[in-house]
């Protein structure tokens, strides 16, 4: 199953976009947010959340061995 990839969206009255990318951590979340700012137009500011620090979980397939 995929992770959850979550984008919070906020619109301005003055037409201002602030887009907060949750849920996915260390540099992954500019390319989640990627085009979504390329159809908005300039970037005004960006702001790196604690989350973006983050390493990004890798999966890991679990064997166990049965015991003789």
């Amino acid at each position: 199953m995929a992770d959850k990839q979550k984008m919070e969206i906020t619109i301005l009255p003055n037409g201002e976009v602030s887009i907060k990318v949750l849920c996915v951590p260390g540099p992954a979340c500019e390319t989640v947010s990627a085009a979504l700012e390329a159809s908005l137009g300039k970037v005004k500011s960006k702001e790196k959340t604690a989350e973006y620090y983050q390493e990004a979980l890798e999966s890991e397939e679990i064997a166990q061995k049965s015991g003789t």
